[in-house]
Formats: structure tokens, sequence, C-alpha cells
């Protein structure tokens, strides 16, 4: 564990915690609030393994975001250097005209005294910030709330679900499995190469603020806020897009989001 990272827990009171379910939602506050959900790198086309190392170099030394399989792939790193026994598994993320790339989605579970929990740090904006117990209770963060169900489903025996207005409206679904290392590449190479993905298509970086969320994509910038007014901001040129993600997010997801408008300006030129 890095010095930085292991001063930022030690600043949360993360060691003098007993709790284990409380120690681990710790590491998600803090994973959310340093780390964003971004696609850069699907457009910049780097196509490095997933390695433990990559991870480290990208994340914590360069300080850059990343889709599931890096954020929750750096998530498994720390909590397994914290001691607990997680394994990374994956989903099938439900759209809203099917199913969408079979087993794209990562996460971490964790079993306690018999109880299973999904630990996610990315899954976009849309975080639980906390463990969520296998049919047990609901959980709230600034994204709203979920719960996760015993569900038989053609894509997993589990589903993650969020609050919505007429009830709960599934959002991934999965069966228990372990998934190793050289899964995180198959993940990788279907979110880069498929048609059906979603992620190689136009920019998408998001992040969870205290109280609201925040995404920004090629057309806007759109905070929503769990008190007061959402906030939407139209860009007309690729500056203007630049300069908000200069504005709310750190300087190598800026610099990476400038070379990206460059590649593009060049293909266009073409």
């Amino acid at each position: 564990m890095s010095g930085g990272i292991a001063k930022l827990l030690k600043e949360k009171d993360y060691f003098s915690a007993e709790d284990d379910l409380h120690r681990i939602k710790q590491v998600q506050e803090f994973l959310a609030d340093r780390f964003v959900f971004e696609n850069l790198d699907v457009l910049l086309k780097v196509e490095d393994s997933i390695t433990p190392e990559f991870i480290e170099e990208k994340m914590l030394l360069k300080g850059r975001g990343g889709l599931c399989y890096e954020l929750n792939a750096l998530q498994h790193l720390l909590l397994k250097e914290l001691g607990f026994n997680v394994y990374l598994t994956s989903a099938t993320v439900a759209a809203e005209t099917g199913w969408a790339t079979d087993r794209t989605h990562v996460m971490n579970l964790f079993w306690k005294e018999g109880k299973l929990y999904l630990i996610d740090s990315g899954f976009g904006s849309n975080l639980p910030l906390q463990p969520v117990e296998l049919d047990g209770p609901s959980v709230t963060s600034p994204a709203g709330s979920f719960r996760l169900r015993t569900s038989e489903t053609e894509k997993g025996t589990i589903v993650l679900q969020t609050k919505i207005n007429k009830g709960w409206n599934t959002r991934y679904a999965f069966f228990p499995e372990k998934a190793e290392w050289d899964d995180l590449d198959r993940i990788k190479k279907e979110i880069h190469t498929s048609s059906k993905s979603a992620f190689n298509r136009e920019l998408l970086i998001a992040r969870l603020l205290p109280k609201a969320t925040l995404s920004v994509n090629e057309e806007r910038l759109q905070i929503k806020r769990i008190e007061g007014e959402d906030q939407r901001i139209l860009f007309s040129t690729d500056q203007e897009m630049l300069k908000n993600i200069k504005s709310n997010f750190n300087e190598p997801i800026y610099q990476a989001a400038v070379q990206y408008v460059q590649r593009k300006g060049f293909q266009n030129s073409k």
C-alpha cells in the first residue's frame, strides 16, 4: 500500500474501526473520492493487459481513473492488502433494450459470517458506497437506494437493484463465481472492440460527490443533486468540454481528455 493511501485511511480513522463492513465502507468512500469513472483509455486505444502492476501505475502513480475492470481491480488489490478475503466476479448489465454485453461488469464479493456482500466501486456514479448484503436491507448513498436480491435470470442468480418511483429496477445480474485476472483482459477487449459496447463511442467521465452525482460526455456536463436544482451545461465546442473537465477533475484526467480531443481532430481531418 502506498504511503499516501495509508495516510488517507488513517485520517478517516480506518485503523481504529473494529467492524469489517465499516472498514470496507471507508475504503469505498476513499476510492469514490479519489478515482473517477472514465473511459479515456478506451478512446485512446491503450491496450495494456490488466495486471496489478498496470493498475498501480495508471491509478496510484499517474492519478487516473478507469472503468469497472480497473476501479474494482484497484479495490480488490487494496482490500486484499488490508486483509479482506475478497474475490472478483463479473456481471451482465441490464440495459433499456435488454441485456448488455455478457459478463463485462466487474465487482468484488465478500463473505462474512455466512453472508454474501457485494462491493462495487466501478459502476459509474451509481455507487452504494458500502457493502450490500445479499437478501439483506437496502442501503443508501448520494446515488440512491440499492439492494441485492436472489433472483433467477438468464444472466445470473443474483441481481443488484436500484429504487425508482415505481419500485425496484435491476441494474445487473451475476452468478457468484470467481473471475481471474485473465478474465479482466477479456472484458477489456470486449469493451474496446465490441459494437455493443457503450464505452468505445464517446467520452464519459463520472464521479459521485457527497450530495450529488456529476457526469460529463461530449454534449454536456450534468449534476444531479440530492437537494436543490439539477444543473446541465451544454457544450458547443470541444474546448468548452475541456474547460469543464479541467474545472471538475484532476490534471491527469484533463490531460488525457486533451489527448483524446487532439486524436479525434486528427482522425476527422483525414
